[in-house]
């Protein structure tokens, strides 16, 4: 009884003592991208961390104790030796990938990388070469440490099955329990029980990858989007205050009603690139240029940090939300209003337009329940023209969106996303600027998109019905480069959106606080088209309306207001980050994000006068 006794305590440090070193990787590889801990920090992360990792190591000792039970009938050290391996590999892979994402994503590995498992292709056209060589080198040092540990601590000889050892199982399996659930407290382990600082990099440095994901994937989707931070009766008053007016004066800002639209979505095009230089380069010489036409909005926000955020947001005025995209639940996403669906309607042919896989993310399920009539990626080009890992790059995109603009003779809406700028850069032609960091290779992808869409957009407005014709350019999301963002700021969701076009009447910047889900609301009031499906989407050209915008992340949000700006975590509820003195009560962006999730698990996109 004594050495089975003995064999699970070292098992248990076993796992505490690979945790640890999972953790002091992960710390170690952050250092490379500027992430860094105070010596205080440091240590509290393996302090807290250890909570965590109790619980992970009680969850992993639940097979070998079970597998106990039956050691009569098998080579108990062999099995538990075979099912170490096995868990170990395992957690490598999830603690090598997590170190090199975490720069790009902010957060932890949790359930949002396996959304993307249906089109597991397109997902690792997205992964630099380099990030999968650390993540294999990563791998391998945590497998060599796993190795030496367990010849070092796990004793090989047979532990003897008795009655004695059988009846201490019984009291060894609930005893587990407790630090599973993360002690006797009344409230379970959760990621809030390891948040020990105000600085997200030191909370995220206590968390345990493997506990982190399963808690996840127990708790993803709708039953993560509930949160109830006032009653629904308040939330939809402070709501109406937020996103309602009064004013029925419209500007004159079309030269026609009815103009041919064309709704550019750029990939990562964050503001910071827009009048930027990069080393004494001007990054976006084109839109620079065009910017100072038509109408632009210098503070715009991004409503999500992804793709098929930023299309449900610009497309159908729905904020994205913490923990889940509603494009990626398609009997949701199917019942948003869009301005496809509104436009076709009244007579618009539509279509879509992209490099890639349509399939990927469930972009195509979008677009297609939201009636568009001709949808074209990557599969619509001929195979000789796959230059770029996922598809096509962006040149020969705009090629083949001018050739079929200049061929359609009625109304239209066409949307086109771009998608060279996206990680890993890769152009076809020598980079603006030299060297292989990753900034220098995001902002010369950056550059070439400029360069094919501005002379795209030219050659456009020398056509005979350039004044027909109205051009919206609007990033997907913003980027963490240049400048490397922290994920939870509102640099990070800074955009451009720009109404352009010979169909515009006007040229001015506007400098009020925008989102981009108020796209849909003011595109169609421009054009006295019924707008109020758009719950979410407000028109900053009438008067009375608050300036705000609002934007997610993982496990939280913020909010931007004329004055400054907040930002907060879901899991505590803990503010992040406060810059300025912000104009909205607090209670503002409460009463938004929940009613942002209630809509969410409802679908009640409706009117806010109905």
């Amino acid at each position: 009884m004594k050495s089975y006794l003995k064999w699970i305590c070292v098992l248990s440090l076993y796992w505490l003592l690979w945790f640890t070193v999972g953790r002091l990787v992960f710390i170690t590889t952050e250092l490379i991208f500027d992430y860094r801990l105070s010596s205080s920090d440091f240590f509290k992360s393996l302090w807290f961390g250890l909570y965590m990792d109790a619980s992970s190591t009680a969850y992993l000792m639940l097979v070998p104790v079970l597998i106990c039970f039956i050691s009569r009938f098998i080579h108990f050290t062999q099995w538990v030796k075979g099912y170490t391996l096995i868990t170990t590999s395992i957690c490598s892979i999830l603690y090598s990938a997590d170190a090199m994402l975490y720069h790009e994503w902010g957060y932890r590995l949790d359930y949002t990388a396996f959304r993307y498992l249906n089109n597991i292709q397109e997902a690792t056209h997205f992964v630099s070469t380099t990030n999968i060589a650390g993540s294999c080198l990563l791998f391998g040092m945590l497998m060599v440490v796993g190795h030496l540990l367990y010849r070092w601590l796990i004793p090989l000889h047979p532990i003897e099955q008795n009655k004695k050892v059988i009846l201490i199982n019984f009291l060894v399996f609930p005893l587990l329990i407790i630090p599973i659930r993360g002690g006797l407290d009344i409230i379970p382990m959760n990621p809030g029980k390891v948040y020990f600082s105000n600085h997200p990099f030191a909370n995220h440095s206590a968390l345990n990858v493997p506990w982190n994901l399963l808690y996840s994937l127990t708790n993803m989707g709708d039953s993560k989007n509930k949160l109830q931070l006032m009653s629904d009766d308040a939330s939809e008053t402070l709501m109406k205050k937020m996103v309602s007016s009064n004013d029925t004066f419209q500007m004159g800002l079309l030269k026609t009603k009815k103009p041919k639209i064309i709704f550019f979505l750029l990939e990562s095009f964050t503001a910071q690139l827009i009048n930027h230089f990069h080393e004494g380069k001007e990054i976006t010489p084109g839109l620079n240029k065009l910017f100072k036409t038509g109408i632009y909005f210098s503070e715009a926000y991004a409503s999500g940090d992804r793709t098929e955020m930023g299309i449900a947001s610009a497309l159908s005025g729905f904020p994205a939300q913490p923990y889940s995209s509603i494009l990626n639940h398609p009997d949701k996403s199917q019942k948003l209003p869009s301005l496809l669906k509104v436009l076709r309607q009244h007579h618009y042919h539509t279509a879509f337009y992209y490099g890639g896989d349509a399939s990927f993310a469930n972009m195509n399920s979008y677009f297609l329940s939201a009636g568009c009539d001709v949808l074209v990626d990557k599969h619509d080009f001929p195979a000789s023209s796959y230059n770029a890992k996922w598809g096509v790059h962006d040149h020969l995109l705009f090629e083949r969106f001018y050739a079929d603009l200049i061929r359609d003779t009625g109304q239209y809406f066409k949307v086109c996303l771009s998608l060279s700028s996206h990680p890993p850069y890769e152009i076809p032609e020598t980079p603006h600027w030299e060297g292989t960091n990753e900034e220098n290779l995001f902002v010369s992808s950056a550059h070439y998109t400029d360069k094919f869409l501005s002379q795209m957009i030219e050659k456009l407005s020398l056509l005979p019905n350039w004044n027909e014709m109205l051009v919206v350019a609007v990033a997907d999301h913003g980027a963490r480069m240049p400048g490397n963002s922290d994920y939870h700021t509102p640099q990070k969701y800074k955009i451009p959106i720009w109404f352009g076009g010979g169909a515009i009447a006007m040229d001015t910047t506007i400098r009020t606080v925008v989102s981009q889900s108020d796209i849909p609301k003011m595109l169609l009031d421009m054009m006295n088209l019924p707008s109020d499906s758009f719950k979410f989407s407000k028109n900053v050209f009438k008067r009375n309306v608050l300036p705000f915008a609002y934007y997610s992340f993982n496990n939280g949000y913020g909010i931007v207001d004329s004055c400054g700006s907040r930002s907060y975590t879901l899991n505590p509820y803990t503010k992040l980050l406060e810059l300025g003195q912000p104009c909205m009560p607090e209670e503002y962006g409460k009463a938004y994000l929940q009613t942002v999730l209630k809509d969410f698990q409802n679908i009640r996109i409706s009117s806010l006068n109905k």
